[in-house]
């Protein structure tokens, strides 16, 4: 980004801000403004491609992980993948942190300029437990010119110094630069003696360049922290360093300006948003050399085929009604030439005797059965490994079940009043139209996949599983019993801090928008919606109070905040909430001393 030689990203950001200061003392059109979402747009695309290159390297290592276990690879060969397949993922962990920091930045930036903005205003994608960020358009932006936000929120007030909110983008950046760099070099080879050589870096011997033109020292600290380096290793860990790091400041016209003034300085909002996604773009590039350092050496064998089919498996074949199981689908690659000869034992783990023995065609199936419980069938299949053939274990585990059923309630072992209480219900060995759900003490209907239970006034509530026999019989599958609690009361949140922690920096005041109602550490995931509440203030040395219709801070409050000096207390009062039922109640209220 800034050491040594400037980055694409780097050379583009410095004209986009000499265009900005151009343009800044005459009236930007809109086309002008525009022009930066396309930019942002142009980073984004980037990122993303990025991030497929990442995702097909992790894809191939865990396939890679499949091919060694099903060949009958040396253990050691495998834990050995699977270590670097753990080290990728943590890289991959951080940089998706890292990158939705800055997106969250951007995001939080925007409502600040223009509270009427989505909050936040960004989308997730990829999984629920680990979603990426992806800013939104920008051209719905109502406030594109706004050159205030930015400077405001990362740097002092009429200094060019960066504020503690600009210092934290610095220390975020170096921070994950440091980290990535530490996990990719780390890196242990057998040296043949017993021993192993042990390859790493020093992030501390590393030093910023004090500005965008004088990188000798900075030069220096890279060649001299890559000594102890793998030598295959060191170019793309020096890419990496060189992409993350960025000098104390920069020239301009004659002027230095710490780095971040020189991006948000009299930046408009659209502008200092796209500096963000080119972080984020940024983020991406080391994460995939820092995956390519490590998948690197990763290495499989290799075998003949001439054949590619689809297979779907999975570690059971029986499942009860209502449960679910994890099926594969992956690509089995093999030699249609070469007859499938196997020898194989069912619930025989010592494999006393003889093996049975089976030869067919590639792609033919063994037939199996059993008595009720699990079973285990596990052999070896003759494959020609470079010309020679060689016996590779294969493993299989398979039920077979009685009828049976089973109640699980998907929250808490309670059922709670004025809450749609989810149940899974599943009972095996009878069609699905012949079972019953009832409950005593509470109404139940099936919605999806779920049993949704509803309690009544009762402390006490039973829910039974029944099936019709063919002959007509009912039989008693399960019934279990849930105590009824009402729904706990959420607490008030502002900043995300609540009753546990009695302080709050004034700068997290002032950027907090609103109060929330949560259940904090709750298993539940019930939705509360502020409904009003009342801030103390002093005014003329008298008590007041502002108050607000909903969970907002009115800009009544927000100046107030601003105007409290550090060490005095800021209190909410009468904090009211609505929960599922619609019903507003109090909540207590909130009071921080600032720091």
């Amino acid at each position: 980004m800034g050491g040594g030689k400037e980055t694409p990203r780097q050379k583009l950001i410095g004209l986009m801000y000499l265009v900005l200061m151009a343009l800044l003392a005459m009236n930007v059109s809109k086309s002008i403004l525009n022009a930066f979402i396309i930019v942002n747009d142009k980073f984004e695309h980037a990122a993303n491609l990025t991030h497929k290159t990442t995702e097909a390297m992790l894809d191939k290592m865990n396939q890679s992980i499949v091919v060694m276990k099903s060949s009958g690879a040396a253990q050691k060969e495998i834990e050995d993948i699977e270590a670097i397949i753990n080290s990728a993922n943590e890289i991959r962990e951080l940089s998706r942190t890292t990158s939705n920091f800055f997106v969250w930045e951007a995001s939080d930036m925007i409502h600040h300029s223009d509270p009427v903005m989505p909050a936040p205003f960004y989308t997730e994608e990829g999984s629920p437990e680990k979603p990426y960020y992806v800013l939104m358009q920008m051209d719905t932006l109502s406030k594109k010119d706004d050159y205030d936000t930015a400077p405001h929120m990362y740097l002092l007030e009429g200094v060019l110094e960066p504020s503690e909110r600009g210092i934290n983008i610095e220390n975020r950046l170096f921070s994950f630069r440091d980290s990535i760099i530490t996990m990719a070099a780390k890196y242990s080879v057998d040296n043949g003696e017993g021993g192993a050589t042990e390859y790493f870096i020093d992030p501390t011997i590393l030093v910023r360049p004090p500005n965008s033109h004088d990188t000798t020292d900075f030069e220096e600290s890279i060649t001299e922290a890559l000594k102890t380096v793998h030598p295959s290793d060191q170019a793309r860990i020096k890419r990496i360093i060189e992409v993350l790091t960025v000098p104390e400041v920069i020239g301009n016209h004659g002027e230095e300006y710490p780095w971040i003034a020189y991006q948000f300085d009299h930046t408009v909002i659209v502008a200092a948003a796209t500096i963000f996604t080119a972080l984020k773009n940024d983020v991406k590039m080391a994460e995939q050399l820092a995956i390519e350092v490590v998948s690197g050496r990763a290495t499989i064998e290799s075998f003949s085929f001439n054949k590619i089919i689809p297979l779907a498996f999975s570690k059971s074949s029986y499942i009860n009604q209502g449960d679910s199981l994890d099926l594969k689908i992956m690509i089995a690659a093999f030699d249609s030439t070469e007859a499938m000869n196997l020898e194989y034992y069912i619930d025989d783990t010592s494999h006393t005797g003889d093996p049975l023995v089976f030869s067919g065609e590639p792609g033919d199936a063994l037939t199996l059965s059993g008595g009720v419980g699990t079973h285990v069938v596990e052999g070896t299949i003759e494959v020609k490994e470079k010309g020679a053939v060689k016996k590779k274990p294969w493993k299989f585990n398979y039920s077979v079940g009685a009828p049976t059923a089973t109640v699980a309630n998907a929250d808490l072992a309670v059922l709670y009043r004025g809450w749609e209480n989810k149940l899974k219900i599943s009972a095996s060995g009878y069609e699905p139209e012949a079972i019953k759900i009832s409950c005593s003490g509470c109404s139940i209907s099936k919605k999806g996949d779920f049993y949704i239970a509803n309690p009544g006034k009762g402390k006490i509530a039973t829910v039974s599983v029944s099936a019709t026999t063919e002959d007509g019989k009912t039989v008693k599958l399960a019934a279990e019993e849930f105590r009824i609690f009402p729904l706990p009361l959420p607490k008030p949140y502002f900043a995300n801090q609540t009753f546990d922690k009695p302080t709050m920096k004034k700068g997290t005041a002032i950027s907090a928008s609103q109060v929330l109602a949560k259940l904090g550490d709750s298993p539940l995931n019930v939705k509360y919606t502020v409904t009003g509440f009342k801030m103390i203030v002093t005014k003329g040395g008298k008590i007041a109070e502002l108050k607000a219709k909903n969970g907002r801070l009115t800009n009544d409050m927000k100046a107030a905040i601003k105007k409290l000096p550090k060490g005095t207390s800021l209190t909410f009062v009468g904090v009211s909430a609505a929960g599922p039922s619609g019903k507003s109640q109090p909540i207590g209220g909130l009071s921080f001393k600032l720091i």
